[in-house]
């Protein structure tokens, strides 16, 4: 990793960091049969990954969970309140994903479905588990779907998203499931919403994805200049040196 590379990685990190620890206290609506909301957070938590790497991107957002346990903007209790960001990193796992030629990825969202009908309520309500194979038929059609778009980012980008806010859903859905036995009854109530309530995180993400791209192209063309310049006066000083020592 080259030196502006690594100043962006760092820069990146931070702020990632900083937006995940804001936008989690940006409540949009509450989640059926809980007492928790979804939050600004479901639709920029799922690019992290993208452009830092799975290592550093679990360390920005289980770190940012972590600093808002620590100063007390978030309530603590049990072993639940320190995984709760497991969905959106998963979600952005299989975003980085969809850029790449593996299919390996499609393996959550089939454990989520398999997960979600061996619970007992899971399988009184079979049917919204269905909702989890939009990710793997995204997945399985990757070449299809550049082929469709004729390459053009946005409507890619798009179903990528898509892809993306249905693993935050499935797994989402698992551990409030096995975590809270939610009835069956709020699940049944959640399904005409579930489809508008993607679309529109999906949305979100892709307007994340597209704008942190234009900002670290632009940064990266600063970083550069900044550099050049700093090599030019470290060789006007050594050529400065070098003049002094003859004379």
């Amino acid at each position: 990793m080259n030196k502006s590379e690594l100043i962006t990685k760092s820069f990146l990190s931070f702020m990632f960091m900083m937006a995940v620890i804001v936008f989690s206290k940006i409540k949009l609506h509450p989640i059926f049969g809980t007492n928790t909301s979804f939050s600004l957070l479901a639709m920029f938590a799922p690019i992290i990954i993208y452009f830092t790497g799975p290592f550093l991107g679990a360390l920005v957002i289980y770190g940012a969970r972590i600093i808002q346990i620590i100063i007390g903007i978030s309530k603590t209790g049990t072993y639940f309140s320190y995984i709760l960001y497991t969905p959106l990193f998963l979600a952005g796992f299989y975003f980085s994903k969809m850029f790449k030629k593996t299919k390996y990825e499609v393996l959550i969202p089939i454990l989520t479905i398999v997960l979600f009908l061996i619970h007992p309520i899971g399988r009184a309500v079979w049917y919204y588990s269905l909702f989890w194979v939009i990710p793997i038929i995204i997945s399985l059609n990757k070449k299809r779907i550049i082929k469709l778009t004729r390459k053009k980012d946005i409507p890619t980008i798009y179903l990528y998203s898509i892809a993306s806010t249905f693993i935050d859903h499935a797994v989402g859905s698992i551990m409030y499931l096995y975590y809270l036995n939610i009835p069956a009854s709020y699940w049944i109530m959640a399904i005409p919403f579930v489809p508008f309530e993607r679309m529109i995180y999906a949305l979100g993400i892709m307007l994340s994805y597209l704008f942190i791209r234009n900002a670290i192209r632009a940064f990266r063309r600063v970083i550069r200049i900044e550099l050049r310049i700093e090599e030019e006066v470290i060789l006007r000083e050594k050529m400065v040196e070098e003049t002094l020592v003859r004379n």
